[in-house]
């Protein structure tokens, strides 16, 4: 080793001293473990030239039997240490598939003994004599001032090597195999001629105990360190609810590894006992089912050993995958959130009792959070907790969001008083803003989130769901859903939520698909069916197809009396009252809200009416329902479309404007007319029709501009929702005419009977090719009804007849 550079030397803002294993500068003084400096020390040495990793090994490690994950270890903190950045390096640099390069000026130094080398060291010795597998770090706590804490780093994780514990009841022996094949097969260097693919899925972690009562800690540090993981913007890390779906399986990692998308795998197990814990982890290259490196971790069990670990896996990951680490992110991954154990147990508990979205469970996360909050009110992800439980119980229980809300914008307050840097709580954030319909503020919470927490997928989600009121952006809409499903291919939800954005872009096979994978995905998750059956019902006119889905949804959730209205509708296309007073009445008994009841009826009496001619029962039927409706912008918009197909144009107009003023200030025409451009349309025909002509037909001239003009650039198949009844308010029939055979044409056939009875269509009324097109519905919906007639014909048992 080169005498002058082991005396000592300066890099950039560290004075560096070999001997006493220190780095100094003007703020602080660092102690780094002696084989870093020894790896920094062989970088300086060779100052702008190109080391390898086996170099390294050769220098440092000598004879040792280690693999050269070692050296991914030793160089990953080295630069956390010295506060650099692997995308933008000012010490060491990553030269692809050759090894590293201190590029930093390398300025020899007397071989003076630093100040307080002696204090620092001595402490080092004092701490390591106590404890071999200790050494002392620093942590700061924003406003707090600088607390020692001893976070064990361990001397086996240099060399791998093990040494027996004997109060665990594992088998020792097999984790240390596990562990010395992974360095033996020497495989990072395969995954460096791969081309280092940076996806990767951590698989639920085995409790090693046996004991019942850790599985919830087993379970809450995979969770954590997934989370963890997730921060590295520059990596693919699938999502928990997709990788929990591999617990206990006996699936090979190769058929895991393709279904979830990703190129390498991180398995391990967990074992607690009294206040020690154990943890055994292996990266594994998911095409060859190889070990890439395996690490054993004996700690005693405090939180900032457990974090200490986390970040230490993470910062390895990073290392063998390549990944980028920018120095906002090494302090992120290196944050300890909490120094209380207890805060930390109670916060897994209710993360653990969150993820079974059951209402019992979701009350019991609640408390585990405001529990955790309690025993540290400086845990800012216990806070975020206690926001995201009361949001998710605000959906799947009689809670209100309204009596929730205080909650929830009190905890994310606290949340990032104490770390502005927490994603998760800007997530929760946007989605407080999105209730109270702040959308600037949402938006800008939601960029936040995904930003600070890359990984995150019910980010992307949520965002793509908030961007779903400006039609506009149906393809970002599109670009986030899919980048959810990227991170959580087996979550139904989330390619649930992809089918409904490419629905809306008018890309119905696509949308075909992608509900049909949901239900393949999950066939006992009743919204994938539901999905696929509004598909069929609105946008692709196959009503016989769609009957049998909607029927399935009610048969999987028949609490659900969303699904029943849905069954009603459906039946009402065709038309089949019997049928859909059926339902009414099965709601009914379920106990359904007076509302959706009240809603039933008006749809029933509506129809019955088209036969009779008499509108009074829908009429007394509508303004019974009206009070209990005003929750429901898009139930009061049915209906008061319903009372201008009636033709009574004062109470449709009572109720538009009632339920929106914004409809008599055209300064707030843009944003109603990209969120309910035939609404527009409707709304400016009252207008011209009861006073307001003027205003009305300023209304139906920006509604035609975003309907000819903007739509058709952003969606296909801008035409499934009538826009020929603006066309006829404008008088041009010849447009009019084309849009309905266009929409013929791709069977957009849903709600035509009502539609047709809109006064404006008495231009075409007479007109043979408007006679022509509504004479085929006619025929396609009777093709249908005997489709669906079939299909019962078929259920009924052999020897049977239907009633």
């Amino acid at each position: 080793m080169n005498n002058t550079v082991k005396s000592g030397f300066r890099i950039g803002a560290w004075d560096v001293y070999p001997q006493q294993n220190l780095l100094k500068s003007p703020e602080q003084s660092k102690t780094l473990e002696p084989k870093v400096m020894d790896v920094l020390v062989f970088l300086a040495e060779r100052q702008g030239e190109v080391v390898s990793r086996q170099q390294i090994l050769d220098a440092v490690w000598r004879e040792a039997v280690v693999g050269d994950e070692v050296v991914s270890r030793a160089v990953s903190l080295l630069r956390t240490e010295l506060g650099d950045d692997q995308k933008n390096p000012r010490y060491v640099k990553t030269i692809s598939k050759r090894g590293y390069c201190l590029i930093a000026d390398v300025i020899l130094v007397p071989s003076n003994e630093p100040q307080q080398v002696e204090s620092i060291s001595d402490a080092a010795a004092s701490a390591t004599a106590d404890n071999p597998t200790e050494s002392t770090t620093r942590r700061t706590d924003g406003g707090s001032g600088n607390r020692l804490n001893f976070v064990i780093i361990g001397l086996f994780a240099l060399s791998l090597g093990y040494f027996a514990f004997d109060k665990f009841v594992l088998d020792p022996v097999e984790d240390e195999q596990i562990v010395q094949s992974a360095r033996q097969e020497g495989l990072t260097a395969a995954l460096t001629e791969s081309g280092g693919d940076q996806s990767i899925a951590v698989l639920p972690f085995n409790n090693r105990s046996n004991r019942e009562e850790d599985q919830f800690f087993t379970d809450g540090i995979h969770d954590d360190l997934l989370n963890t993981i997730a921060k590295i913007g520059s990596m693919k890390v699938i999502s928990r609810t997709s990788v929990m779906e591999y617990k206990d399986t006996i699936k090979k990692l190769p058929q895991i590894a393709r279904e979830l998308g990703v190129a390498n795998i991180l398995e391990g197990g967990i074992q607690r006992s009294g206040n020690q814990v154990r943890i055994n982890v292996q990266l594994i290259d998911a095409a060859t089912d190889q070990h890439l490196w395996g690490e054993i971790y004996n700690r005693e069990l405090t939180a900032e050993n457990l974090f200490a670990v986390q970040s230490e896996i993470t910062r390895l990951i990073a290392d063998a995958l390549q990944a980028e680490l920018s120095t906002d992110e090494q302090r992120r991954i290196n944050a300890r959130p909490t120094d209380n154990l207890q805060a930390y147990d109670a916060y897994m508990r209710g993360r653990q009792l969150m993820a079974t979205r059951d209402s019992a469970r979701l009350k019991l996360a609640t408390e585990e959070f405001s529990k955790a909050t309690s025993f540290d009110p400086l845990f800012a992800l216990a806070w975020v907790g206690v926001a995201d439980s009361n949001d998710l119980l605000s959906f799947h229980s009689a809670y209100r969001l309204e009596d929730l809300l205080p909650i929830m914008e009190e905890a994310v307050k606290n949340a990032l008083a104490i770390d502005n840097d927490l994603g998760e709580a800007y997530a929760s954030l946007a989605n407080i803003h999105t209730y109270y319909n702040r959308k600037g503020e949402a938006e800008t919470a939601y960029q936040k989130a995904i930003e600070l927490s890359p990984n995150y997928a019910s980010a992307y989600e949520w965002y793509s769901m908030f961007l779903g009121q400006y039609p506009l952006r149906i393809q970002e809409q599109v670009e986030l859903a899919r980048k959810a499903v990227e991170l959580d291919p087996r979550s139904s939800s989330l390619s649930r939520n992809l089918g409904i954005k490419y629905r809306n872009q008018g890309l119905y096979t696509l949308a075909e698909g992608q509900f049909q994978k949901v239900i393949e995905l999950n066939p006992d998750f009743a919204p994938g069916y539901s999905s696929l059956a509004v598909l069929y019902m609105l946008y692709m006119g196959q009503f016989d197809k769609a009957l049998p889905l909607a029927n399935k949804a009610v048969e999987l959730d028949p609490g659900n009396h969303g699904y029943n209205t849905l069954l009603v509708f459906l039946y009402l296309q065709l038309p089949d009252l019997e049928a859909a007073q059926i339902v009414r009445e099965r709601m009914a008994s379920l106990g359904a809200a007076e509302w959706r009841l009240g809603f039933a009826d008006v749809l029933i009496n509506f129809v019955k009416s088209l036969t009779t001619q008499n509108p009074a029962d829908t009429l007394e039927s509508i303004n019974r329902l009206l009070p209990k409706i005003r929750h429901s912008p898009l139930a009061t918009r049915i209906v008061a479309f319903l009372a201008l197909t009636l033709g009574d144009l004062q109470l449709s107009r009572e109720i538009y404007l009632t339920s929106n003023p914004g409809w008599l200030e055209p300064g707030q025409w843009p944003e109603l007319v990209e969120r309910s451009r035939i609404y527009s349309c409707n709304v400016a025909w009252i207008l011209m029709n009861t006073g307001d002509e003027k205003l009305g037909s300023a209304l139906l001239r920006q509604a035609i501009s975003y309907i000819d003009d903007s739509l058709p650039l952003a969606v296909e198949h801008s035409d499934w929702d009538h826009p020929e009844r603006c066309y006829l308010m404008a008088g041009d029939t010849e447009k009019a005419l084309l849009s309905i055979e266009t929409q013929l044409s791709h069977n957009h056939l849903y709600a035509w009977r009502p539609i047709y009875l809109l006064p404006m269509y008495d231009l075409i009324r007479h007109e043979p090719r408007y006679q022509a097109a509504w004479a085929e519905y006619e025929r396609r919906i009777s093709v249908q009804r005997e489709n669906i007639e079939k299909m019962a014909a078929d259920q009924v048992p052999s020897g049977q007849t239907q009633p």
